[in-house]
């Protein structure tokens, strides 16, 4: 056993390895290198922390094994080649390992006061390592550079260094003017010193140089997009703010970061792109920026239109979450403002949302039927000649509703769904009986509507109550060869002729206008429920315009209210939008009403959706 010698110092609190063995030296008579090399080892190996020449040292100078560990907690022991632990945290070694060495000189001073030997007394604190460090809390004053070196060997000859810059420090020029500590600097402080046993904000959950190196890059991003410079000092605490209250502080700081004037989000890193660089480079296999990086990319993938394969902060985005009009444009290879007017009329965009097209983000699943089914539809020279129609008589079916374009935008060239014909045209050939081709008495429906004035919708709604059956012209293809027989129709008109009186009622509305109102879009739709005898409404001679239509008195109304509801209707009565009226009747898998398989339009019971309807009340407000 190595015995203690003479002359020994006590390590002072927070006093690094160097510091304590350079004063060690000077006590002794001698300099670091000459005093490692009468210990039996070299300053070399003092300062890589070889266990035997520490070992040596802590011998020679009477240090205790809590002592021993204390110092190297303050100094930083290497876990490998760019890690170290410190403070029983880990750090990057260039956290803790500058060419710049940094203290406070007035505590330097302080130490060397009155002393006839000052380089015995001064020491060098283990926190002035750490690159998060910016402030004595003693002093209030910010730690200042004292010297520079690339080489360990001259930078960590702490006694060398000290008579070089000692007339300096007493001189006072190293001192600059006060400053007061940061919630930053006093949560750092007490981290460092008394551990995450102490740490009483969200951060204690992480490790602390992810959580310093977070606060600094937020920091500044947000002091850069406010137009201000980012000095390190402000950007700490700037981020601090935020980040200490964890995911929530972190996605509320990335709301102000990734906010566009336009009301969209930046779909570039804008102000983030270096703290993204270092996340898919030098700490991209670093497990300690797990938690962050999770909070980055949940928040990401919610705001950015990625596609499968695209990588964010070092992983790959395995299911697309978003579209932007630009991007659901490439993929479908229809242009932005097409796309546009289609997803503005289905509910996917709201009509005056003023994002440009990069940054008008949408549900892509949600939506993902719309830009599967643009790319189908056709105009109306496809349409007839897929269903076998004059444009008379597409124009009839398309008046009464009984045929309705997947789009009513003006602009939209081809809004024509060929499915909705061929299931039309497959429905009618069903009833259909064969009729010879000069069978006398039968006529197209298109033909009896114009002869017998009554409307294509009403023919067709008494054919599918089986009101009315129709023929088929077994050598015409398609609607054109369907027929009805004249008088048939003409006994119909007169049996529910009875029932027309003029209309005087101011309280009464059409049932087009009531459906509009409600949200359904297609007359025929709502046409089709009153037909079927599933909601009351009166049909009447329009004293003005002498046609025929079907008007609803408030009692009508008020017994299509008790019974069903729309989405439109919901949204007036929860206050919800209807983008989220549809998402939560889907996702309560609640199914439009569809009397014997019959399409009436968005139309629900409504005892049905009372379960939805307390569900989007609980949520009002919130």
């Amino acid at each position: 056993m190595l015995r203690k010698l003479a002359l020994t110092v006590e390590p002072v609190d927070r006093e690094t390895l160097p510091s304590l063995f350079s004063r060690m030296a000077i006590l002794n008579g001698t300099d670091a290198a000459n005093f490692a090399l009468d210990l039996g080892t070299t300053f070399r190996r003092i300062l890589e922390q070889d266990e035997e020449a520490v070992a040596i040292f802590a011998e020679r100078a009477g240090l205790s094994a809590t002592q021993l560990a204390e110092m190297l907690s303050w100094t930083g022991e290497r876990i490998g080649d760019v890690r170290m632990r410190f403070r029983k945290e880990v750090f990057v070694s260039r956290a803790l390992r500058n060419p710049i060495i940094r203290g406070c000189p007035h505590c330097m001073r302080e130490q060397a006061a009155d002393q006839p030997h000052p380089l015995r007394h001064i020491a060098l604190r283990g926190d002035w390592l750490c690159r998060g460090v910016d402030i004595c809390h003693r002093h209030h004053h910010p730690l200042v550079p004292l010297w520079s070196s690339a080489r360990p060997i001259e930078r960590d000859d702490i006694g060398a260094r000290l008579a070089e810059i000692l007339p300096d420090l007493r001189a006072g020029s190293f001192d600059c003017a006060y400053i007061d500590p940061t919630d930053y600097d006093l949560w750092l402080d007490k981290r460092l010193s008394q551990g995450i046993a102490a740490d009483d904000t969200w951060l204690a959950s992480q490790p602390v140089f992810p959580a310093i190196t977070l606060c600094e890059f937020i920091g500044a991003a947000l002091l850069r997009k406010q137009g201000e410079a980012p000095g390190d000092r402000r950007a700490k605490a700037t981020g601090f703010a935020f980040v200490s209250h964890g995911p929530d502080g972190i996605r509320a700081a990335l709301d102000i970061l990734m906010r566009s004037q336009d009301g969209g989000h930046i779909v570039t890193q804008g102000e983030l792109g270096p703290l993204f660089k270092h996340l898919k480079g030098i700490y991209l296999d670093d497990d300690a920026f797990a938690g962050f990086r999770g909070i980055l990319r949940d928040y990401f993938l919610e705001i950015w239109p990625l596609a499968p394969g695209d990588d964010l902060l070092g992983q790959a985005v395995t299911e697309r979450r978003l579209h932007s009009l630009t991007s659901a444009s490439k993929e479908t290879g229809i242009g932005p403002a097409v796309l546009n007017d289609f997803l503005t009329e289905a509910g996917a965009l709201a009509p005056n949302d003023a994002r440009v097209d990069a940054r008008k983000t949408f549900d892509a699943k949600a939506w993902q039927h719309i830009l599967d089914e643009i790319p189908t539809l056709v105009g109306p020279i496809a349409l007839r000649r897929a269903i076998g129609a004059t444009l008379a008589e597409l124009n009839g079916l398309k008046a009464d509703g009984v045929l309705v374009p997947r789009t009513n935008v003006a602009t939209i060239k081809s809004p024509w769904r060929i499915v909705d014909g061929q299931a039309l045209l497959e429905e009618l050939e069903a009833y259909a009986q064969p009729v010879a081709p000069k069978e006398p008495g039968w006529e197209t429906i298109q033909r009896v509507h114009k002869r017998l004035d009554l409307p294509v919708g009403g023919i067709i709604a008494a054919i599918r109550t089986g009101a009315l059956r129709p023929g088929q012209h077994p050598d015409v293809v398609g609607y054109h060869g369907l027929v009805v027989k004249i008088s048939e129709v003409a006994a119909f008109k007169a049996k529910v002729a009875p029932k027309r009186k003029p209309s005087t009622n101011q309280g009464e509305m059409t049932a087009a206008v009531f459906a509009r109102s409600a949200g359904i879009r297609g007359k025929g739709k709502f046409l089709a429920l009153i037909e079927g005898g599933h909601t009351p409404a009166t049909l009447v001679l329009n004293p003005t315009t002498r046609r025929r239509e079907w008007r609803m008195s408030q009692g009508d109304i008020a017994a299509f209210e008790t019974n069903y509801t729309t989405p439109s209707m919901l949204s007036a009565e929860t206050g919800a939008h209807l983008n989220t009226i549809r998402a939560v009747l889907q996702s309560e898998r609640v199914q439009p009403f569809r009397p014997n398989g019959l399409d009436v339009g968005p139309v629900y019971l409504r005892n049905a959706v009372e379960p939805v309807v307390a569900l989007l009340k609980s949520q009002e407000g919130k």
